[in-house]
């Protein structure tokens, strides 16, 4: 009888115990809220530095994930309930704008190319990089001062001239003291399509010192200056920096290595 009440006082004490410990992980896992901020406080912050309507709110690994609708743009931004900063944010141009202003630009391509005929009938027409409707796209620099005036005081990481269902693009990496930052620019129209930052740790920081993108662009075209620069990208061996540039000419194909900190070519490779 004796051992009986003690396995049952045992069995009570060992499901206090499993009930204590359960219960303490539960009031552990994160959860709206335990965070310093309400969900509806977290909209208000978005919505008064965004334009636009608040289509999503949720709170997950311990910061908000926000969706805001706006007429001409959409953004995507992360909050931190503690200190009420966007630790990241990604904004992309309404599809809709972007179709309407490609199919303008597209007509005023097709009357320009149109009259261009009339005039210049019998005279060859010659290919670049450009669409069959000959619409011009923005050079290298002028892309670089665009994501310049949206991220000034920034270090290069990654530049690249791309094409995507027959649009010409330049994607463009840069990186400041304290964030890392993603642009798509329209190679025709030099408008933003995505724009996108991420707040960078301790670790991450520390590039300040290298030098600028217009840097890099100049000293690649110093050695063929009507070579189209492909891409351009930031890497790392052995604690220096280096600038990997692509580029291309009508003849050959260019790589060179640039030292990120003293602007010195350290390699250059022409291949046919």
């Amino acid at each position: 009888m004796k051992k009986a009440t003690i396995k049952a006082v045992s069995s009570i004490v060992g499901g206090l115990i499993l009930f204590t410990i359960v219960f303490f992980i539960f009031q552990s896992w994160p959860s709206t809220s335990e965070a310093t901020m309400t969900e509806r406080e977290a909209e208000r912050i978005a919505s008064e530095q965004f334009q636009g309507e608040v289509i999503s709110v949720e709170f997950d690994d311990g910061r908000y994930e926000i969706e805001i609708e706006g007429e001409d743009n959409r953004y995507e931004l992360k909050l931190d309930p503690e200190t009420a900063e966007i630790i990241e944010l990604k904004e992309k141009t309404n599809p809709v704008q972007v179709a309407e202003v490609e199919e303008t630009r597209d007509q005023e391509a097709d009357i320009e190319k149109a009259s261009a005929a009339e005039s210049f009938d019998s005279e060859p027409v010659s290919e670049s990089i450009s669409e069959s409707n000959n619409n011009v796209v923005i050079s290298a620099i002028k892309a670089m001062e665009i994501a310049r005036e949206k991220a000034p005081n920034s270090t290069l990481l990654d530049f690249e001239f791309d094409r995507d269902d027959g649009k010409y693009y330049y994607e463009i990496e840069l990186e400041t003291d304290d964030q890392e930052i993603e642009l798509e620019i329209d190679a025709y129209t030099g408008e933003i399509i995505v724009y996108s930052y991420e707040q960078l740790d301790d670790q991450r920081k520390g590039n300040s010192d290298l030098i600028t993108m217009e840097d890099v662009h100049q000293i690649a075209l110093s050695e063929e200056p009507e070579a189209v620069i492909k891409e351009i990208q930031l890497d790392e061996d052995d604690g220096r920096y280096y600038y990997e540039i692509e580029m291309e000419t009508g003849k050959y194909e260019i790589e060179l290595d640039i030292d990120a900190s003293t602007g010195k070519i350290t390699d250059l490779e022409y291949d046919d």
